[in-house]
């Protein structure tokens, strides 16, 4: 009997360690499966970031021309090829990212078609190893490079040789530049609405973008790159340095400004560069040959607060909008060049919009 239940607890331990074996073996399966459907999220979600990135690439490679003469310091060698790295990407992406083509080192993201570039043999996930006998970094400095550096490395006045690396081996490229007005993109989920001018790089907003359709897209491509061009971001940063200082100095003399003077500089832009931003952002577009008429109902539409409208602040930036449009208009009938010659000039200001009258 003893030796009956011996076996009976023995056949039971078995029967528990089987079970509890399939259940770890099914957990493991569960887990795996998990992971997959989680990547494959990840891949979905990347190639959402992607695709509005390579939107945004061939409307600013149709702009850049367009603006490049609104400030001449901005005017360099653009090739049509879009360098990356991983980095400009979501960290929580880089599983994904690492399994493509970009990692901690400069890599083509993407080439416009019929561009120098295109016509040079540049392909997509080419490492660039050397631009014009500069070294190109690798790590950390890849980004900052590609951000910086890199677009004031492109000649001009003849091709530029490339040494890149493609499937392990080394190849010399010769590629021709255009002058434009290019900067790095970042297309990001982290900006809640809108687009951020930083100076070198451009951000803009995923949901934003994914919102937008036909010319709405075209128009805030505009409105962010001609912010770069005239480097509002800097004004920006000068003018509330500015308002600080001033905020110091009555403070210094026993005065509490409850900081009003750097508030005045923070929000100086609102009425001069957001307007500057409207002009030449309609001048790039119509130059380009895009219609601007849906531009003055794309940023009423933008800037409404619901049954409250428009307050009189952005009221004034739709009425600047329109006669800016008018302008264009105007010049496109006569025959004239759509140029900003007056406002770059120096010849015509914001003030002559006269938008104080009632």
């Amino acid at each position: 009997m003893r030796g009956f239940v011996g076996i009976s607890f023995g056949l039971l331990g078995l029967a528990l360690l089987i079970g509890c074996q399939t259940t770890t073996q099914l957990t493991d399966e569960e887990k795996a499966h998990q992971r997959q459907v989680e990547l494959a999220h990840k891949r979905q979600y990347l190639e959402r970031i992607q695709s509005v990135e390579e939107a945004v690439y061939e409307t600013l490679h149709v702009l850049g021309e367009t603006v490049a003469e609104f400030n001449e310091k901005e005017a360099l060698g653009y090739s049509g090829a879009v360098f990356a790295t991983k980095r400009f990407y979501p960290i929580d992406l880089e599983e994904v990212v690492d399994a493509s083509f970009l990692g901690d080192f400069v890599a083509v993201r993407y080439v416009v078609g019929g561009s120098p570039a295109d016509r040079g043999g540049l392909l997509l996930g080419d490492r660039l190893r050397l631009i014009n006998g500069q070294k190109v970094p690798k790590g950390e400095r890849a980004t900052s490079f590609i951000a910086d550096r890199l677009r004031k490395l492109w000649r001009l006045d003849e091709p530029n040789q490339l040494l890149i690396a493609r499937n392990g081996e080394e190849l010399v490229l010769e590629i021709e530049a255009e002058e434009s007005a290019h900067y790095s993109v970042i297309v990001t989920p982290f900006i809640g609405e809108g687009i951020y001018a930083e100076g070198k790089t451009l951000y803009f907003s995923l949901k934003t973008m994914e919102s937008l359709e036909g010319d709405e897209f075209d128009y805030l491509c505009a409105f962010a790159l001609v912010q770069n061009v005239m480097k509002h971001a800097k004004m920006k940063e000068q003018n509330a340095f500015i308002g600080g200082m001033l905020d110091m100095a009555a403070m210094f003399y026993g005065v509490n400004t409850a900081g009003i003077f750097g508030n005045m500089g923070r929000t100086a832009h609102q009425a001069g560069f957001l307007i500057e931003s409207d002009l030449l952002a309609l001048y790039s577009l119509a130059r380009a040959g895009m219609d601007i008429r849906g531009y003055p109902g794309f940023w009423e539409a933008s800037l409404s607060e619901g049954d409250r409208g428009i307050d009189r602040q952005s009221q004034k930036r739709i009425d600047a909008i329109r006669q800016i449009v008018v302008e264009i208009e105007a010049k496109r009938l006569s025959g004239e060049p759509i140029y900003p010659t007056e406002y770059l000039s120096g010849d015509w200001s914001l003030d002559d919009l006269n938008l104080d009258s009632e």
